[in-house]
C-alpha cells in the first residue's frame, strides 16, 4: 500500500466519523450507542449550532493534520512522490465529489422549492427552511463531499 492510499483510507474514516458526528448533532431518529441518527432535524439555538460547526471543523482540521503526520512520517525513508497515477487518481476524486455535490445541492433546491409549494416537507423531518435545516444542509454536503472524495480515492487506488 502506498503512501498516497494509506493517507486515502485513514482520512476515509476520520470524516465517515465527522459525518456521524454531523448527523448525531442535527439529526434523530434511530438510537445506537445511546446517540440518535435518522432523518429528522431537530430545531436549536443558533449558538449551539455555532458550537457544532466549530466542533466539525476542529475534528477535521486536527484529524487530518494527525493523519497527515502520520502518514509522511512513516514514508519520510521513501524517495517516491506522487506521480501521474496519483494525480489522475485524485482528478477522477475530485470529479466524483464534485458530481455528489451537485446532485446533492439540485435534490435540496428541489425539495425546498417542492416542499414551498405542497405546504409541507416533501420527506417528513428534512425540513431545510429552517437555519436549522439549512445549517445541516450545508454541513452535510460539504462533509458528504469530502466522504465521497476519500471513497472514490481508494476505489481508485484498489481498482489501478
Amino acid at each position: 500500500m502506498t503512501e498516497s492510499e494509506r493517507y486515502a483510507w485513514l482520512s476515509l474514516l476520520a470524516w465517515i466519523g465527522i459525518m456521524l458526528f454531523l448527523m448525531m448533532r442535527f439529526t434523530t431518529g434511530y438510537e445506537i450507542m445511546g446517540n440518535s441518527i435518522g432523518f429528522t432535524i431537530v430545531e436549536q439555538s443558533a449558538g449551539r449550532l455555532l458550537g457544532i460547526y466549530l466542533g466539525v471543523m476542529i475534528f477535521a482540521i486536527i484529524a487530518e493534520g494527525i493523519i497527515a503526520g502520520t502518514t509522511a512520517a512513516l514514508g519520510a525513508g521513501k524517495a517516491v512522490g506522487k506521480d501521474e497515477r496519483d494525480l489522475m487518481i485524485s482528478r477522477r476524486a475530485s470529479l466524483a465529489s464534485y458530481g455528489f455535490m451537485a446532485l446533492a445541492l439540485n435534490l435540496i433546491v428541489f425539495h425546498v422549492l417542492a416542499s414551498a409549494t405542497y405546504g409541507q416537507p416533501v420527506i417528513a423531518g428534512l425540513d431545510f427552511t429552517s437555519s436549522t435545516g439549512i445549517a445541516f444542509a450545508i454541513l452535510f454536503v460539504l462533509v458528504g463531499a469530502e466522504v465521497v472524495n476519500r471513497a472514490a480515492l481508494v476505489w481508485n487506488y484498489r481498482r489501478t
